[in-house]
């Protein structure tokens, strides 16, 4: 049997207004309340300087004259022996090439060099970045909340490119009277006994040209700690943006080594070497942006990059120094983030 029309028609008008919500309720941005994602990162520009080049290890050689000193060189070490160095002579000493065995003696050197400075950054470095994030509210077109995030970049830049420019030479040459030299590399002790050596010098200075060949190597692991807000926007069915930035705090362990050989226009060549490590807290800050491809309503994929500043930091090893500096380096970020 046929119904009314106005019945039907009343019917329909009652339920419209809960038609109407339902509709709503499925069209409508429900986003979950928190999220997490996690991926690699790239960085890219972090630049390392490689300072005072030629300058490693120079030493103390100590006065042009006289006895009775502990002198170091960048090829080797005259110091006073248990003795107290007995008739101005002392087994305390040692050098390093058969090249310092001359007709008067041995002679050791101390360069300070003027070559400036070498940079190279190693793009890329790799490293992952994991990040939590709370939505908080709605602000225009879109969301805002708050986020916490965990990253960590290996880094490791080399430099091998040679060096030009000039270097003030000590040269200072120690007697052995009628002794013979034992073969290099040759170490005597303070104890002793040992080839006797003249303490006191004669020492020439010369100006020369330096060329600079070899390796230096910055290594550093970065753990960086960074928090602040985000804003997030629609930019179609399934696409978001998101923005934000906030303060960072990172540990930063770092290792720098070189090994390079000195050769200076006079026909003189020098090994020099050496090492450290250690650890530093650099504060900062940090600003990002991300492009999120909706899977489905939990999981997205993002790509996108943040900036970090961090300052810069140096690291000595004898004379010489390794600089990295953050300030124009940009993280490029791949991953998958999980709404719940």
């Amino acid at each position: 049997m046929k119904k009314p029309l106005p019945l039907i028609a009343l019917t329909l008008t009652a339920c419209l207004p809960g038609l109407n919500a339902q509709a709503d309720n499925l069209t409508q941005d429900q986003p979950h309340e928190s999220w997490f994602s996690f991926g690699p990162q790239f960085g890219l520009n972090l630049n390392a300087h490689f300072n005072y080049q030629g300058n490693g290890n120079a030493g103390s050689p100590g006065p042009a004259t006289g006895g009775g000193q502990n002198r170091t060189y960048q090829d080797g070490f005259v110091k006073v022996d248990s003795s107290g160095d007995a008739g101005g002579q002392t087994w305390n000493w040692g050098y390093q090439n058969s090249s310092q065995v001359t007709p008067n003696g041995i002679v050791m050197h101390s360069s300070s060099a003027t070559v400036g400075s070498s940079e190279d950054n190693g793009n890329p470095q790799h490293g992952f970045d994991l990040a939590f994030g709370h939505r908080l509210g709605t602000a225009p077109g879109g969301h805002w909340g708050l986020q916490g995030a965990f990253d960590f970049m290996t880094i490791s830049v080399h430099d091998t490119s040679p060096r030009m420019g000039s270097a003030n030479l000590i040269n200072d040459v120690f007697s052995l009277g009628s002794s013979t030299p034992p073969p290099a590399p040759y170490a005597g002790s303070f104890n002793g006994p040992g080839v006797l050596l003249n303490d006191s010098p004669t020492r020439s200075l010369s100006t020369e040209s330096i060329l600079i060949t070899g390796q230096r190597t910055l290594d550093a692991q970065m753990y960086a700690l960074r928090a602040g807000p985000y804003y997030e926007f629609a930019l179609g069915k399934r696409w978001t943006g998101r923005v934000g930035g906030g303060v960072a705090l990172a540990l930063t362990e770092s290792q720098y080594s070189y090994n390079e050989t000195l050769t200076f226009g006079g026909g003189t060549s020098i090994s020099s070497s050496g090492a450290s490590s250690g650890a530093v807290f650099l504060p900062g800050g940090y600003a990002e942006a991300k492009l999120l491809f909706a899977l489905d309503d939990q999981i997205s994929v993002f790509a996108g990059a943040h900036y970090e500043y961090f300052g810069s930091f140096t690291r000595n090893a004898g004379n010489e120094q390794a600089q990295l500096d953050t300030s124009g380096g940009v993280d490029v970020l791949f991953g998958v983030e999980v709404d719940f």
